[in-house]
């Protein structure tokens, strides 16, 4: 969500049509994911462009404008991953202003305060790399458990905005509910699609690479997974 805040206050032609969350993809009438920009994650088809941060093989199906950190710095090792939420990275990149309560959002986000004390040396080193002023917060004692309370309380410490237990129609309607209250544009939701997914070891995912949508690396060398195949849902 801070992500997409952050694109569209640079680029107001930015607008959410849709959502994805490794499980299920929804989105706006007359949409295709093709036409889309997905942002923290990491698509693995052709003509699907993405922006992540997570771990990728050297040779995978990504489509070949979509940008990860780990892939152009060539990381190989799993700890020396960019260890920031996807935000942080867009928002050096684009240079655009912030407030303190956007720097609370964004350190909420992959718990990247926490990896600020819980990986310290390869924060500090991706650091070096990028510059804004949300970063020097992490390290100088602005950002701790105290201050970033309120943010986490408005989450419940829950990483979806909708709980997928509401069932086909009233996920939707949950999913517009929350846009509603945003001060992002988009368009009103209307299609889901769910999809098979699994956790595999490295060899499975490179064995079945065309039949899978996208992919993360969780642990080193256990990779969360979606297949192309859909699913019934109701």
């Amino acid at each position: 969500m801070v992500s997409a805040e952050l694109l569209s206050r640079n680029n107001s032609d930015v607008i959410i049509v849709g959502t994805y969350d490794k499980n299920i993809l929804t989105l706006a009438e007359g949409i295709e994911p093709e036409e889309c920009l997905f942002v923290d994650c990491d698509m693995n088809t052709p003509e699907f462009v993405s922006i992540g941060n997570h771990m990728r093989l050297e040779v995978d199906n990504r489509a070949g404008n979509s940008f990860n950190p780990n892939s152009h710095y060539k990381i190989k090792q799993y700890n020396k991953k960019f260890p920031y939420a996807t935000c942080y990275l867009i928002a050096s990149t684009i240079e655009i202003q912030t407030t303190n309560n956007d720097h609370l959002r964004m350190a909420y986000a992959d718990s990247t305060y926490k990896n600020a004390v819980d990986y310290e040396p390869n924060m500090r080193h991706w650091s070096t790399l990028m510059e804004h002023p949300s970063i020097p917060q992490l390290f100088n004692g602005e950002i701790s458990e105290e201050t970033i309370k309120p943010i986490r309380q408005t989450f419940n410490g829950v990483q979806g905005f909708v709980s997928r237990r509401l069932g086909r129609d009233n996920y939707l309607t949950a999913m517009n509910d929350f846009f509603a209250k945003q001060g992002v544009a988009s368009l009103p939701l209307a299609k889901i699609r769910k999809y098979e997914k699994g956790l595999i070891d490295i060899n499975t995912l490179k064995r079945y690479m065309n039949d899978i949508i996208s992919y993360a690396e969780i642990y080193g060398g256990e990779f969360s997974v979606t297949y192309k195949d859909e699913v019934e849902w109701n």
